[in-house]
């Protein structure tokens, strides 16, 4: 709850809770982990697991269901900050795209958010990731993200010169970047208090940048801010 407090000037003013100790931007936190864990993962896996007969791959291309951009574009996310209100719905979900390969949950202050993700994508991406919040029939989608197959994305290495050019002042576009960087590795979609945000990774980096950089975009798809992942 908000705190009041009596100014100087006698008049009761409230005092808002910082944004660290709201309960989405933990669960915002662990979601973010999550899916930075399992990218950079998916880009290092080692050329053993690669080693599958052609029988399983077969098999497994017959699995596969194939996600576009606009499919992706077309699942609504809703507001973070309850519990996914106003996104697409789970079983809308699943009607799209079938059963996911893997499901976790985890709770944050009394709060569920259910971890789903589907393998098995084929065309130009390999995993989607979505959240929900909500129990049983009312779970609604509440953050979305994308991994791209490694083979449409650019074989250009940012250097460290390339990083520092990127501004985060609102005048850089995110489509100046994919256009010299080529597509990005994850993008990741979330709204708190109605407010859109990207999370953009590209893991084809120089060793001087760690093993990816990450840029937050804002709904009019500038961009605001930068980080390094070691």
């Amino acid at each position: 709850m908000s705190k009041k407090i009596v100014g100087e000037d006698g008049k009761t003013y409230v005092q808002k809770k910082p944004f660290y100790k709201r309960v989405w931007f933990w669960i915002l936190a662990i979601i973010i982990v999550i899916l930075v864990g399992s990218s950079i993962g998916g880009q290092n896996k080692t050329s053993s697991a690669k080693k599958t007969s052609t029988a399983q791959s077969k098999k497994a291309s017959k699995n596969k269901i194939n996600v576009s951009q606009q499919t992706f574009d077309d699942l609504k996310v809703g507001d973070l900050a309850t519990n996914g209100t106003g996104g697409t719905s789970y079983s809308d979900v699943i009607g799209k795209l079938g059963k996911p390969t893997t499901t976790s949950q985890s709770s944050v202050q009394g709060q569920t958010v259910e971890m789903s993700a589907w393998n098995n994508i084929g065309g130009d991406f390999t995993t989607i990731s979505l959240s929900f919040g909500g129990e049983g029939d009312s779970r609604a989608l509440s953050s979305k993200s994308i991994t791209s197959a490694k083979d449409v994305l650019s074989s250009k290495k940012i250097s460290q010169t390339d990083y520092d050019s990127i501004t985060t002042d609102g005048t850089m576009k995110l489509d100046e970047l994919i256009n010299k960087f080529g597509n990005p590795s994850m993008t990741t979609v979330t709204s708190i208090m109605n407010t859109e945000t990207k999370t953009i990774i590209w893991t084809n980096v120089n060793s001087s940048l760690g093993s990816s950089i990450s840029l937050t975009v804002s709904g009019g798809n500038t961009i605001i801010g930068k980080n390094k992942i070691n």
